[in-house]
């Protein structure tokens, strides 16, 4: 049975056939004869922080894996059979079948910008988050009947999102639902102890930049890890924490032209069961 819900939260699905969709409307002080696009895709990235007990903390920066590019017209797929990381003497990230894709036309009638992040089997933290194929597409264009307003449509979608073993509950959830994300990681260096992780898992984030501009930039964020690993001693005193933030499935839209002067949303979610 097919079902159309709406809904004015946004909604993002972690089950094989449910979706999110969302419509961010820009509207902006005149028409544009052409708007420009520009669009960015990359599969993770973020920031890994290690602090030793009584030493200064040293920070590795993950920058965009796999990013691709397009400014104005054309088109860029950038792929990978696996991309992986270890940082500090754990597993960051490790996925398989990368692809990275961002197209735009700058030519009036099919001005427009999409970017799309997309992975196959991916893991965060030695397994500890884990899915089967990762979605997130974004794109960008003049709404067919309002020459003031530009349309920005989002569709994502997770399947089988399990934390620390545990499968996701298969259901539709709203854009920025979060998750409690805990348990043990296998760190090679905490020999004389136990590691465990806490944080949060965010669903489809958003960030919209630029409004009063005439520069606007609209970023996605498939799946956000953000949260802390501690490693204690057999006696329970602590030897060190990392902390870690990674952005996974990245797709950016930029748009530039009039004034764009304020932002609508309105999401539908349609799930298959």
């Amino acid at each position: 049975m097919q079902s159309t819900k709406k809904s004015r939260t946004g909604m993002y699905a972690v089950i094989l056939t449910a979706t999110m969709a969302l419509t961010l409307a820009l509207t902006r002080d005149a028409a544009a004869q052409t708007d420009h696009f520009s669009s960015e895709a990359d599969s993770v990235s973020g920031t890994v922080t290690k602090t030793l007990v009584g030493v200064l903390p040293s920070t590795v920066t993950i920058a965009a894996v796999d990013q691709s590019n397009t400014v104005d017209s054309g088109s860029n797929d950038d792929s990978a059979a696996s991309a992986s990381q270890n940082v500090f003497g754990v597993d960051v990230y490790n996925f398989t079948n990368v692809n990275d894709s961002t197209s735009d036309s700058d030519a009036p009638g099919t001005d427009g910008g999409t970017a799309d992040a997309a992975t196959s089997n991916g893991s965060l933290l030695n397994g500890l988050v884990t899915w089967t194929s990762n979605d997130d597409p974004l794109a960008c264009r003049p709404d067919s009947s309002n020459p003031e307003q530009i349309d920005c449509t989002s569709v994502g979608t997770t399947q089988r999102l399990a934390i620390a073993g545990v499968a996701v509950p298969p259901a539709t959830y709203p854009a920025g639902s979060s998750f409690p994300v805990a348990g043990a990681l296998n760190d090679p260096t905490c020999l004389q102890g136990t590691e465990t992780f806490s944080g949060t898992l965010v669903l489809q984030e958003s960030q919209v930049t630029g409004l009063g501009t005439n520069h606007v930039a609209i970023k996605l964020t498939g799946l956000h890890l953000v949260g802390d690993a501690t490693c204690k001693s057999l006696s329970l005193v602590t030897l060190f924490t990392t902390h870690y933030d990674l952005a996974v499935a990245g797709p950016e839209e930029d748009v530039n032209g009039e004034v764009y002067k304020e932002i609508q949303f309105e999401f539908e979610a349609m799930d298959t069961l």
